[in-house]
């Protein structure tokens, strides 16, 4: 009998309480569990919970112990986690939320592959699929350390080497930089959906191989459809001939003049009781532009004739200036028709005011994504700041009107669609500190206006940030544990923050990687101002060839 009271005893004390993901609405939810609030419409929130069913609540097996779940965050409908997950929160605290940039991507079963923009100045050889053509045979092919050599050997008939790859082709002004040697003259070519559908291609230029390697740069042809390009051709001469291909790299074309630079000016006294001062600092940083925060008494101007004033200098000095208001709330429908008014407001000062005082455009600096899910469901943030968008574009009348968007939204086409129905330009948010990640970020914005004729300001920080604690996840392979658990609660996906490993679970486990601090560094060049004015030239000169760059716009500058 002991011995089986005992064994009741044991059983009693290492028995698992078993949680499930409950949706319920938030008055029906038990205050203890962990819980957060679902994206949608209604009050629901998801719990974890060791009951079986609360009552009013579905519930989801989870395959864990309630104890060990720490906390939820519910993604929007149809979402789903790459391979890696990252998770950022304050770097004094243990409170995590989920990296919207890095964490949501497209159901890989739903989803078309994606090719990558060709990078700049990069060497195109090492990912190239080279295919010979020829139907004399006469075409052979070496690859070495990233370098091709093409042999030729002699003949009548046209042959040689389509060269693509895992990218589309940007829609700037561009030249292919090629570095060669060898022996012969070999054409260079490219072809687009059109050309290639009739066997031609378009001529970029001769690439005339001798012992002593040479470099040179050749414009794309402008009857080139860059938005449906398909191969470069690297054409046989009829002689003997051998080229050894050591590079070859997209080369944007510089523009004749730089884009002019701006910045935000968010003190409002800094235009309005220290404006000479701050004319004369603009010249000084070569500053073409300025945003600024104006007072605006519901849909006017509070003092136009200060406004009036402050412009027309600028104006004297070379610089435009362009209004600028940002509220996440400016997204939500009941604020709608107050932020129509501002809209308003800046479309009549300029219709009052003589072309040297006017503003050049109004910019909207508002992200939805601060806001709370309680107050903003994520799968409701698009449509709202589209809505809002639009609401913008009838108040604006013919004046320009542009919205600041954060980087991470290049791909969002439904989104960047209706912006490009509404908007006049953007200003991207691209805050990196790293060249060739601003380059990379800018790239599809830029195709962007290059596509519906817009405008774009790509944006830098300068000014101080926050440090953040970073976590890293990956995709648990059969049989590892993990610490992040995806799941579902109904139809939503939820991540689950697990306090201690599981191998077994109701969905699919991520184990932790790594964890470390950002200072800022990589997203600020605070405290290293001078290393961004060296690296603006070079920006400006590569970006500047697409014609829809803006320029640069510069946070925290001042």
């Amino acid at each position: 009998m002991k011995a089986l009271l005992f064994a009741s005893l044991l059983l009693t004390m290492t028995a698992t309480h078993e949680a499930s993901l409950q949706v319920c609405p938030a008055s029906q939810a038990p205050a203890d569990a962990p819980r957060a609030a679902l994206p949608g419409p209604g009050d629901l929130v998801v719990v974890a919970s060791a009951q079986p069913a609360l009552p009013g609540c579905s519930a989801t097996p989870l395959g864990v112990d309630a104890s060990q779940v720490d906390a939820l965050y519910p993604l929007p409908l149809g979402e789903r986690p790459a391979r890696t997950i990252l998770l950022y929160g304050p770097a004094d605290q243990k409170r995590f939320v989920p990296g919207s940039h890095d964490l949501p991507q497209p159901d890989p079963a739903n989803a078309a592959p994606r090719r990558a923009t060709m990078p700049l100045r990069a060497n195109l050889l090492p990912d190239a699929k080279l295919r010979p053509f020829g139907i004399e045979e006469r075409v052979s092919i070496e690859r070495r350390d990233g370098e091709v050599r093409l042999q030729c050997r002699a003949g009548t008939r046209p042959a040689g080497v389509l060269l693509d790859g895992p990218w589309k082709l940007a829609l700037g002004a561009f030249a292919l930089g090629a570095d060669f040697s060898g022996n012969g003259n070999f054409a260079l070519q490219a072809a687009d959906a059109a050309s290639s559908a009739r066997e031609s291609s378009y001529t970029v230029g001769d690439l005339a191989a001798t012992k002593t390697p040479r470099s040179v740069a050749l414009p794309l042809p402008a009857q080139l459809d860059r938005a449906n390009w398909r191969q470069f051709v690297l054409l046989c001469p009829s002689t003997a001939a051998t080229l050894d291909l050591h590079a070859l790299r997209l080369e944007p074309v510089a523009p004749a003049k730089p884009a002019p630079r701006s910045t935000w000016i968010w003190d409002r006294g800094e235009w309005m009781d220290k404006g000479d001062a701050l004319l004369a600092w603009a010249k000084g940083e070569n500053i073409g532009e300025l945003f600024i925060v104006v007072t605006l008494d519901g849909p006017r101007v509070r003092d136009p004739q200060q406004l009036r004033a402050f412009v027309r200098k600028a104006s004297a000095a070379g610089i435009a200036v362009t209004s600028v208001e940002g509220d996440p709330h400016m997204a939500l429908p009941n604020h709608r028709a107050a932020t129509a008014d501002r809209a308003r407001a800046f479309a009549a000062y300029n219709r009052a005011s003589a072309p040297e005082e006017r503003l050049r455009a109004m910019q909207f600096d508002v992200e939805p994504y601060l806001l709370p899910d309680a107050v903003l469901p994520p799968n409701e943030r698009d449509q709202e700041y589209l809505a809002m968008a639009r609401a913008l574009r009838e108040a604006a009348g013919d004046m320009p009107l542009e919205f600041v968007v954060p980087f991470w939204w290049w791909d969002k086409s439904e989104l960047l669609e209706g912006l490009a129905n509404v908007a006049d330009g953007l200003a991207v948010m691209d805050y990196r500190t790293a060249p060739d990640e601003i380059v990379r970020f800018a790239l599809p914005f830029l195709d962007w206006a290059a596509v519906h004729h817009k405008r774009v300001h790509i944006a830098l920080e300068a000014g101080k940030v926050g440090a953040e604690r970073q976590r890293r996840y990956v995709r648990a392979d059969a049989g590892e544990a993990g610490e992040l658990l995806l799941a579902q609660a109904g139809e939503t996906p939820v991540l689950v923050l697990l306090r201690q490993p599981a191998k077994a679970a109701a969905g699919t486990l991520f184990r932790f990687s790594s964890e470390r601090i950002l200072d800022g560094s990589a997203t600020s060049f605070y405290g290293d101002k001078d290393k961004l004015r060296k690296l603006l030239p070079e920006l400006e000169r590569d970006l500047g060839a697409w014609a829809g760059f803006a320029g640069i716009a510069l946070h925290g500058w001042r």
